[in-house]
């Protein structure tokens, strides 16, 4: 059994690792994090292990890994050795997440690029006058949009 004076309440491991109250109970009843044991007055008390594991599921959360890949992660963390060529593959498949969304923003990138040029233009041939449409705003509407008058 852990000594008392290693504990710590929810308020105080909060501030050090930098996780909110309310996300250190969601990973408690999402079992990220066991559940801890608790004082004769019902509070919460943290060893360092769960100190520990509380980082471990930060640093992953920042590498952008989702909570279903946390809580893979956090069930291979007590498998030692055995657990690398399971975590190598975690760590392959996000790495082509990665790849084909920087691929998608840099296409993104390209667009917005385009429109902003043809909005430049635009305004350059206006210069002053009035009339006109926004050549994106053309391009962004859906064929036939013409609304039938009534008579």
């Amino acid at each position: 059994m852990l000594r008392v004076g290693k504990l710590m309440q929810i308020g105080q491991v909060s501030k050090q690792v930098g996780v909110s109250i309310d996300a250190i109970r969601f990973y408690e009843r999402n079992g990220l994090l066991a559940r801890p044991s608790r004082s004769e007055g019902g509070f919460r008390l943290y060893s360092s292990d769960d100190l520990s594991a509380l980082q471990f599921i930060r640093s992953l959360q920042t590498l952008g890994f989702s909570l279903h890949e946390i809580r893979e992660f956090v069930s291979l963390r007590t498998n030692d050795l055995r657990a690398c060529s399971a975590v190598r593959k975690m760590l392959d498949h996000k790495l082509k997440d990665i790849h084909a969304k920087r691929v998608a923003l840099v296409k993104l990138e390209d667009e917005l690029k385009t429109a902003l040029t043809k909005c430049n233009a635009q305004l350059k041939r206006r210069c002053g006058k009035k009339s006109g449409r926004c050549p994106v705003l053309t391009v962004l509407e859906p064929p036939n949009t013409t609304v039938p008058h009534e008579h």
